[in-house]
């Protein structure tokens, strides 16, 4: 019997209608490290490159073997390398080639600047699903005004170049805000050149540690003006409006008084760099230590808290119809006030201008604007 011939989004396609409601931890987010050569302004992961006692915290190479056994034995497939800068950890090779000899299907964030012809070549042999490499303007001005860095421009402009001759999958990406704002479609048509996708994201978080960035941030009303530079933003906002609709419509697997109701513990995890498990990137601490204990009795834990985790309070999120398309969660409700069950109101108005700006409701009744206070008690 031949086997199906499946493109990448069908085939997750199928194995999700086929889980059903299961839990099954599918998806990695691995955070090599927490250390980055760059100094961006907007960033919540970018602790010294030389660390030293940070880099001493982080799991040896013979630990991420380990955890990445555990991983292919539990059923996981894909994984998304993130930091920090995952190219700073010197035994990136070893472990790379080792996780794709395991079979996992891999995308790799980096900002490009620590790219060498060995390391693309190395990419050029064991092909990743994608390299997305972050974009932090198309000047070296505005680029250094962003990472705080002289002369990464140029590198982070060798690496693009060096990706893109090789063939080796690639997408870009940026943050939009005040200072990238005037460069943007620029950078759309820079990618547009080389033959490769480009993306942004305008919804800027709060960092964990106490530095304020809000002022960082465009208007509700430029973030959404700015979606229309991406051809396929209208498509996939009414995919999860109305999928989230669905949801809402027949239950299936959503409880409005538990905190986490997305794929975070359900589908995905996030391990960082130094063995603790927990729902996602943004979700911290963790939550299990992986060099106490095993992944199964991890995974199971992230089960447990994930469904035990309820509201203390009810709040206006709960029943929302449009959080399809609005970037809150528990994780991000702590992040800008401190509490789970806030309401962040910079993505409370995106997502509400969203839906008006793309006339998402199609079922007569005002949702953009039945609510003037925009979630407010």
């Amino acid at each position: 019997m031949a086997c199906e011939d499946l493109g990448y989004r069908e085939f997750t396609q199928a194995l999700e209608k086929r889980l059903g409601n299961r839990r099954a931890p599918l998806g990695a987010t691995i955070g090599l490290t927490d250390r980055c050569n760059l100094r961006c302004v907007h960033c919540f992961v970018h602790d010294p490159a030389q660390d030293h006692l940070l880099r001493t915290r982080e799991l040896q190479t013979e630990q991420w073997f380990d955890i990445f056994d555990q991983l292919a034995e539990a059923g996981c497939i894909w994984m998304l390398w993130t930091g920090g800068e995952i190219l700073l950890r010197t035994d990136f090779v070893d472990l790379y080639r080792y996780a794709k000899q395991k079979g996992f299907l891999i995308t790799l964030f980096t900002n490009g600047t620590l790219l060498t012809p060995d390391l693309i070549a190395l990419l050029q042999e064991w092909y990743p699903v994608l390299v997305e490499v972050s974009l932090y303007g198309l000047t070296p001005e505005t680029y250094e005004k962003v990472t705080g860095v002289g002369g990464a421009y140029e590198r982070c402009m060798a690496g693009i170049h060096g990706l893109v001759e090789a063939g080796v999958p690639l997408r870009l990406k940026s943050m939009a805000m005040t200072l990238t704002k005037e460069e943007l479609p620029a950078m759309y048509e820079f990618a547009a050149d080389l033959g490769v996708q480009f993306y942004h994201d305008g919804m800027i978080w709060q960092p964990f540690h106490d530095k304020d960035i809000r002022h960082l941030r465009l208007s509700p009303e430029e973030v959404v003006a700015l979606d229309d530079l991406h051809p396929l933003s209208e498509s996939e906002f009414r995919r999860v409006y109305h999928r989230h609709k669905q949801i809402l419509a027949t239950g299936s697997g959503y409880d409005p008084e538990r905190l986490y109701n997305c794929g975070a513990g359900f589908r995905s995890f996030y391990i960082d760099p130094y063995g603790g498990l927990g729902l996602c990137q943004a979700a911290r601490p963790t939550l299990y230590d992986l060099t106490k204990g095993t992944f199964r009795e991890g995974w199971k834990a992230l089960g447990e808290y994930r469904e035990n985790t309820r509201a203390a309070r009810r709040f206006p999120c709960m029943d929302c119809e449009i959080a399809g398309v609005c970037r809150r969660c528990a994780a991000r409700s702590i992040q800008e006030h401190g509490e789970p069950e806030a309401v962040v109101e910079f993505a409370c108005e995106v997502a509400h201008l969203r839906v008006k700006h793309y006339h998402l409701d199609d079922d007569g009744e005002n949702v953009a604007g039945k609510d003037e206070n925009h979630g407010q008690e």
